[in-house]
């Protein structure tokens, strides 16, 4: 579990409220890059001084690049240290008397700020910034800012320090003080539009008569931290290659190679294994979502395919003993199992389902490709993602994060481990969209080996020289075996062999997917030559493919923007390969450079003025704890917490630790699902299709994605659509019309029901093509390879009438 917002680390905590004032958060998004900065401000309203903790939320593959802090007006800018060295310098500032301040990386997404001796009467002011990269998504931008930080599972087997220190909180449903968002968009093409399905805000185009600028701001004051602020941006033009050169006030440069690839490749067959989070925290609207996706999948899938779903909690379920091959009896029992899945299952062991997994034989001829949809509230992340790293020859891994805080580093980390890719859908978001993503994804082969040729270079540096220190050989109790002197990394700077050194390296470039954002970075030694352009090849089924991109003129002048993301990437893949002696050299050595926190450095700060009455109080500070506010839709509110009649808080039982601590009943074999009334003892039906909806509603009380789920959901796995009552609603007719008109043109039922679904999804949903193509692909070929049609001109001609009959029934 983890917290955020100030609390006070004693011993003794006392549930007293720190009054936090307000949040203003500033971002700016550059292309397909972003600066954010966070300010958070406190008053300490007592008459004794506080030690106080802030735990904040960021993106997993942000870089934390900047920290000050302001007390009484005195702006304190902190430093980056090796970790143990910042902690002592910290110490040591408070037994002193002085104000101090101190940031740590405790995981990649959760960072800590304390703030030491903060004196009565005084307020505080924190402003951290970090840098990330952006997504693509449908050809959009998609930026979002993590608010709040939802309750992680805990394995009884996670013993981790990070887990002990965030294993107890306070949770709050409302918050007291008021949010401000303003971000500025500046793009390389025209900006079209700016929405976010998560929050209301307003927008200002064309800012200083550049149609590439845009601002926006919330359209209302905001007192709520619950849930991650989305935001889109659709630009005119497809998003053009880019080699952005950067020069920093050293004589650095750096170049970052930014493309979002387009290219259509063979599908493949595959085995597609469903991994569905049915754990506490999932209850409510996770898994109403993880269902709705679920049967989307399904439906979607091609003919030729294996399946199986796996659910899990405390214990995991595989619906069958091994994968099925996708038919009639097959997708009603995976449809059956989609409809009567529910969050019952404790905590999120999600190890010992994908190890059960990854144990399985492969099927012969089709590639296997494991998809979880899951909330990631879990603690024992780095456990998991060395899992699936180990396995990533055998099988690829695709992630969707559900709900309003889903962790982004178990998502993005099993989905990079595995070669996959990963989205996140919160609550406010369209699904479907992303699903059918997620499974384009899964069917197509990604560019693999990828190698980047730099103009000018022959050999690019991939990894730092390794240190050798001598070993001590004298036979002494003190030292014996170890190495005789402390490891120095050398700056990139000092070493005259490495003139540029690319991140990440070849070797640790991921696959390379279509419509998928793909960033690398080169950092050049101060007098290095600049590569005028730059290749990249990768390799397909179809034999290599390559691009060539000439470098533009420099686009950051004096800025430290792309060398921070370039180094904060080669920090991440350092700390993903292990904990060695070498990796953690380098780490210190990359962050002390270029200023950011990591696993093993952090920011200190210090007030430079000595206060005496702080330094005869600092052994009696007080402990103040703010709660968390609760994220939006988080579904373990049910079990096991209780909420406090006077703070309104939310406190777990000190003693029953049940859904959040592991309680120690995961099993090492798997129990297979069975369904309870009214699905047990009852055989399987290949005839009737169960419905997303328990009844009917009247269409005009749908939306548009649930007409798009009711119809997909009665489709055939071969592709053809039944003559069922779902088909009638959407057209606001009869079956028996629908029929009529069928008959009246020669046609069968399934021919005519088939050439109506289709034409009902051109017509009337054109705008969610992206959610039914795949089902639509599926329902052509089998009109295509129907016999009942003499030749293609009858095919032609059945869809054309079916297109008119449906036009006169919605009155198109």
């Amino acid at each position: 579990m983890s917290r955020c917002g100030l609390l006070i680390e004693c011993a003794d905590r006392e549930h007293i409220q720190l009054p936090l004032t307000g949040v203003s958060i500033v971002a700016e998004i550059i292309d397909l890059v972003a600066k954010v900065s966070i300010e958070q401000r406190y008053v300490n309203r007592e008459n004794h001084p506080i030690e106080a903790i802030y735990l904040f939320p960021v993106d997993e593959g942000a870089g934390v690049c900047h920290f000050t802090a302001e007390v009484d007006g005195r702006s304190i800018e902190g430093v980056v240290k090796e970790t143990e060295e910042a902690r002592n310098d910290y110490d040591q500032a408070i037994q002193s008397g002085h104000s101090a301040f101190l940031v740590e990386e405790k995981l990649p997404d959760v960072f800590k700020a304390k703030v030491g001796n903060l004196a009565a009467g005084s307020g505080a002011k924190i402003r951290l910034t970090y840098v990330t990269e952006l997504k693509v998504e449908g050809g959009e931008i998609r930026f979002y800012l993590p608010t709040t930080i939802a309750p992680r599972y805990v394995p009884p087997t996670d013993l981790s320090s990070a887990t002990a220190e965030l294993a107890s909180i306070n949770y709050t449903q409302t918050n007291q003080y008021q949010v401000e968002i303003n971000v500025t968009v500046q793009t390389a093409s025209i900006i079209k539009k700016i929405y976010s399905p998560t929050h209301k805000i307003d927008v200002n185009h064309n800012v200083g008569d550049n149609p590439m600028k845009a601002k926006l701001q919330l359209s209302e004051k905001v007192s709520c931290m619950d849930r991650d602020f989305v935001i889109y941006v659709e630009v005119a033009e497809p998003h053009q290659p880019r080699l952005i050169h950067e020069k920093s006030k050293n004589g650095t440069s750096a170049l970052m190679l930014s493309l979002v690839p387009s290219f259509k490749l063979d599908e493949m067959k595959i085995e597609a294994i469903f991994v569905v989070d049915q754990s506490g925290s999932m209850q409510g609207p996770g898994i109403v979502e993880a269902k709705r996706a679920l049967k989307l999948f399904l439906h979607s899938l091609p003919i030729d395919c294996c399946v199986n779903i796996v659910g899990f909690g405390s214990t995991y379920k595989p619906l069958f003993s091994s994968s099925r091959k996708y038919g009639h009896e097959c997708l009603a029992l995976t449809k059956e199992c989609a409809q009567f899945l529910e969050a019952d299952l404790g905590g999120t062991e999600i190890y010992d389902p994908l190890a059960w997994i990854f144990e399985q034989p492969t099927i012969n001829g089709y590639s296997r490709q494991v998809v979880v949809l899951t909330d990631g509230e879990v603690s024992n992340v780095n456990k998991v993602i060395s899992l699936v790293r180990c396995q990533r020859g055998n099988a690829r891994v695709f992630a969707l994060g559900l709900g309003s805080s889903a962790c982004h580093y178990l998502v993005e980390g099993i989905a990079r481990a595995g070669n996959g890719t990963a989205l996140f859908a919160s609550l406010e978001e369209r699904l479907e969209k992303k699903v059918m993503q997620q499974l384009q994804d899964a069917l197509q082969p990604a560019l693999t080996d990828i190698r980047i040729n730099w103009q000018g270079y022959d050999e690019t540096e991939q990894l730092s020289p390794p240190f050798n220190p001598p070993i001590q050989t004298e036979k002494t109790l003190m030292g014996y075996g170890k190495s005789r002197e402390k490891p120095v990394t050398p700056a990139i700077s000092e070493n005259p062999e490495m003139k540029l050194r690319q991140a990440p390296s070849d070797k640790m470039i991921p696959p390379v997917f279509d419509g998928r954002h793909f960033i690398v970075y080169a950092l050049i030694a101060q007098g290095a030559h600049i590569p005028e352009w730059v290749e990249v090849v990768g390799s397909a089924p179809v034999g290599p493919l390559l691009l060539k991109v000439n470098r533009t003129k420099p686009n950051f002048e004096e800025s430290q923007l792309i060398h921070r993301l370039a180094a904060k990437k080669l920090i991440q893949v350092l700390q993903e390969r292990g904990d060695d002696l070498t990796n953690k050299n380098e780490i210190i050595q990359l962050g002390c450079q270029y200023g950011l926190a990591s696993r093993y450095t952090s920011y200190v700060a210090v007030d430079p003025k000595e206060q005496k009455e702080l330094k005869d109080s600092w052994m009696v500070m007080k402990s103040r704890d703010i709660p968390v506010q609760v994220a939006h839709g988080w579904g373990g509110l049910s079990q096991n917490f209780m909420m406090t009649d006077s703070a309104n808080l939310i406190t777990k039982p000190r003693v029953e630790r049940c859904l959040l601590l592991g309680d120690g009943s995961s099993t090492e074999s798997p129990t297979f699902m069975t369904f309870s009334s009214p699905l047990e003892g009852r055989p399987v039906s290949t005839g009737h299709h169960t419905n997303t909806f328990e009844t009917l509603p009247h269409s005009a009380l749908l939306s548009d994605d649930d007409k798009c789920i009711l119809l997909i959901s009665t489709q055939n796995y071969d592709g053809s659509f039944p003559m069922e009552h779902e088909l009638a609603q959407l057209l606001h007719t009869k079956l028996e019309i629908i029929k009529q008109a069928g008959e009246k043109c020669c046609y069968s039922e399934t021919v005519w029901a088939t050439a109506t679904a289709l034409a009902y999804l051109s017509l009337a949903l054109p705008k969610l093509k992206d959610s039914w193509k795949l089902a639509a692909k599926k329902a052509e070929k089998w009109i295509d390879s129907h016999e009942g049609f003499s030749n293609r001109e009858h095919r032609k001609s059945c869809i054309e009438e079916a297109y008119q009959f449906v036009r006169s029934r919605l009155f198109l």
